[in-house]
């Protein structure tokens, strides 16, 4: 008899859990909006709240019970090369990650699934929390304002606590960001980051007491016909392994005789050509993360497969394009909007009298914006965009260039320095 094909595994945070919040230094900030997003919870959650907390009370808060997520809200900075971070955890002291070593891998080992950081620049963060096995970590990627991190911290909750995938509510809740963009902060959208350790398993929110996801009628369907339905299955399989199935599957998997993985390896193939398919007719970032939450499905069956195997060595690459494309257009889309905010103070400048200095100086970021846009490469998403926007720089510069010649004719006797 063979053995059934493996399923993707998954994590579910139990119905009730344990959150820890730190409440750093607050200094400029308003923490209160993100204390009342957590509270809205309701008895879901059993929170405890540190309010800047000392050094000794936070290690043996850590040490002593155990924590389903930790929740940061305040200051925070990384390193110039993004491997670790600190966080202001009151108005005296900071704490470099690294000195949480050895109490965060307790932590996980004791339950941790999910680290939030609702602070500035937390890319180095989430790389030391990674190298400790933190399955899944979200940050910020640079300084935010409150309203952002507010805004996207109860959208998260809120969809996260009605059973729908972490990586999804992420995703609808950045994707909600998005009229914050159009009014005072462009780029909203780009600032929540999701970093997951390679080993982690999809992560839910149980719906229930008992620990599992919210039962669908159709599972309570099953249950109530399922004797049935398996006594007919039983007499069909009795029947096939006589007639069909035994020689069709000894044919199949000789001289192999391990039909399990050939099935597991059709399978992923297939699906690696889809996500292929996909990424290369991507017309959007949103469907880039698509394809990357396919590769997390079947991470459990690719694991089940050899190293050597050339499904295996497919997926990685895969993984790995599909990870630098994302890198890659997230930063083209901050510099479009980067250009553009340049381009319309630029703008703005043409309808007032400036002076040849102001001109000259408009001009000159106008042209490093269009150089900067000449580094998108043609199979972007953001390609045409990029090289519509140096023509109507373009188209700019000369309006400048014109008003600068006329301001400058004077007498020939008279040489100004502009």
């Amino acid at each position: 008899m063979h053995k059934s094909l493996p399923t993707v595994s998954t994590t579910y945070l139990p119905f009730r859990l344990r959150l820890l919040a730190i409440l750093g230094n607050s200094e400029g900030l308003n923490l209160e909006e993100d204390v009342q997003s957590l509270r809205k919870l309701g008895n879901i959650v059993e929170i405890k709240l540190l309010e800047e907390p000392s050094i000794k009370e936070l290690y043996r808060i850590l040490w002593r019970e155990k924590w389903d997520i930790l929740f940061f809200a305040g200051h925070s900075d990384s390193e110039e090369d993004l491997k670790t971070g600190s966080i202001a955890i009151n108005s005296q002291e900071s704490l470099n990650l690294q000195q949480l070593k050895f109490t965060l891998r307790n932590a996980r080992q004791n339950g941790l699934k999910l680290a939030i950081f609702n602070s500035c620049d937390g890319l180095g963060l989430a790389n030391a929390l990674v190298d400790l096995r933190i399955p899944y970590i979200i940050v910020m990627r640079e300084p935010v304002p409150d309203q952002v991190a507010q805004e996207f911290l109860e959208l998260f909750l809120q969809k996260f606590s009605k059973g729908i995938s972490l990586h999804k509510a992420f995703r609808k809740a950045r994707e909600q960001l998005e009229y914050l963009e159009h009014t005072e902060y462009p780029g909203a959208t780009l600032i929540p980051e999701i970093v997951q350790h390679p080993t982690a398993q999809p992560l839910f929110w149980s719906q229930d007491s008992t620990g599992q996801p919210e039962q669908t009628a159709t599972l309570v369907w099953w249950k109530q016909y399922r004797k049935i339905a398996l006594a007919t299955a039983l007499l069909l399989g009795l029947v096939a392994s006589v007639f069909v199935v035994s020689p069709y599957s000894e044919f199949l998997c000789e001289p192999i005789g391990n039909c399990n993985v050939q099935v597991t390896e059709r399978s992923i193939n297939k699906t690696l050509g889809e996500v292929t398919k996909l990424n290369n007719e991507a017309k959007s970032i949103a469907e880039i993360e698509d394809a990357l939450d396919i590769l997390n499905s079947i991470e459990e069956n690719i694991n089940t497969l050899a190293p050597e195997n050339q499904v295996y060595i497919d997926y990685l690459n895969l993984r790995v394009t599909l990870v630098k494309r994302l890198d890659m257009e997230k930063n083209n889309q901050q510099l479009l909007i980067k250009t553009e905010k340049i381009a319309q103070q630029v703008r703005d400048e043409t309808n007032q009298d400036s002076t040849v200095i102001e001109m000259r100086k408009a001009v000159k970021e106008l042209f490093r914006a269009r150089q900067e846009l000449q580094e998108i490469k043609p199979d972007s998403l953001f390609y045409i965009q990029s090289t519509e926007r140096q023509q109507d720089y373009a188209g700019i510069i000369k309006i400048f260039e014109k008003k600068i010649e006329e301001k400058c004719k004077v007498p020939v006797d008279w040489q100004p320095r502009c």
